[in-house]
């Protein structure tokens, strides 16, 4: 007679030496992927995930993913998306119709989640963002507790490290790493040559105070500007820059026009995009779908700003305007080049980050019009 001990071995994959204290012996599937993410968090996911939702950084994903990666979304935060991102949304959507079908679980640009509908929809991923996890995290948990793996990526702190570490997680879920790798390494190099070229500048160049504000409340109102721990702030931290809100507070927040007056910034960025409000007759616009004479006549608006004929920048035409939407990407980068090379005129101008813009586009994400002015000298 077959020995029933014998019959489980073989169903199991067992030895008979495993099958020593039968009872006691428990059976685990295999992880597929464990990784940390960037809430310092261990996810463990047991299998390869077919679907997302893509809570935040939907660029970031369809950049390392491809067209092919838009049929795994199955949620997206799409309130607020258009009037928030009006380019970034066209231009998307133009490229891939069905965005506009999948069900929306909360705001593209506050931290609302709607976590009964990500829930219903059961995807095998959640992607967030750090600020939406700490606001959501005890709804997010019982998330957890039916299968999703909720994974939170960092792409605001605008750091060589998270920027690096939440794309390679992408690669590792999408099985992209090949792309992910090269976007990586593009970014680690530019970086790297901006931190080192920096280090060598003289200490007194790197004394001119430099203003950020982002434009999307027009001329008549200020917006915010960034200290040195996210966004342009960050940026500004990395260049060795001397950005007047750089002990701020509060993350990002509006500048008084007295104080703005009293730092006498010698070089000021706007950074644009296209915002559906009620400054949009003069907010700063800048780029997809933005053209460079567009673009100018906004800057040249700022300029006209009372008592801003008294500051240094606009006394001497230093000026910018910067594309607002193009952070929190792989691609901001090129961004970083190009304040690098307003700061510190001569020291980076054997890049062109316009290009770069394009032809990183053209390699990863060809699919979408990328034609627009994402930096700006007047």
């Amino acid at each position: 007679m077959f020995d029933p001990s014998k019959r489980l071995a073989l169903k199991f994959g067992l030895t008979a030496a495993g099958m020593v204290g039968l009872p006691s012996v428990v059976f685990s599937q295999k992880p597929w992927l464990t990784l940390t993410d960037l809430a310092q968090r261990t996810v463990t996911l047991t299998k390869k995930p077919e679907t997302f939702v893509v809570a935040n950084y939907i660029a970031n994903f369809l950049f390392v993913g491809g067209a092919s990666c838009v049929d795994r979304i199955v949620g997206i935060t799409a309130d607020g998306w258009e009037s928030t991102r009006y380019a970034e949304y066209i231009r998307f959507t133009e490229a891939f119709p069905m965005l506009k079908k999948i069900p929306s679980i909360g705001g593209y640009h506050d931290d609302i989640l709607n976590t009964e509908r990500i829930l219903a929809i059961k995807p095998d991923v959640l992607l967030l963002g750090v600020t939406q996890y700490a606001q959501n995290a005890q709804r997010l948990h019982l998330l957890e507790k039916v299968g999703i793996a909720v994974i939170v990526l960092d792409y605001h702190a605008i750091t060589l490290q998270n920027h690096v570490k939440s794309t390679q997680i992408l690669g590792q879920l999408l099985d992209r790493e090949k792309v992910a790798s090269e976007q990586i390494r593009r970014y680690q190099e530019v970086t790297n040559t901006l931190h080192s070229r920096t280090a060598n500048i003289q200490s007194k160049t790197k004394e001119t105070p430099v203003y950020v504000e982002c434009g999307n409340l027009g001329v008549g109102s200020y917006g915010n500007s960034y200290n040195k721990t996210v966004l342009w702030g960050g940026i500004l931290q990395q260049l060795q820059a001397n950005n007047i809100a750089a002990n701020m507070p509060a993350p990002y927040a509006s500048l008084s026009r007295e104080f703005v007056l009293s730092t006498n910034p010698g070089i000021i960025f706007i950074a644009g995009s296209i915002w559906q409000n009620a400054a949009e007759n003069d907010q700063m616009r800048m780029g997809l779908m933005v053209t460079r004479d567009e673009a100018l006549a906004r800057l040249n608006g700022f300029t006209k700003r009372p008592l801003w004929d008294r500051i240094d920048a606009v006394k001497n035409k230093r000026i910018y305007g910067v594309d607002h939407g193009s952070l929190r990407s792989m691609l901001d980068y090129t961004l970083a080049l190009f304040m690098a090379q307003v700061i510190y005129p001569g020291v980076f101008e054997d890049y062109d980050p316009e290009s770069e813009i394009q032809t990183f586009y053209k390699r990863f994400l060809p699919e979408v019009d990328s034609r627009g002015t994402f930096t700006l000298k007047p």
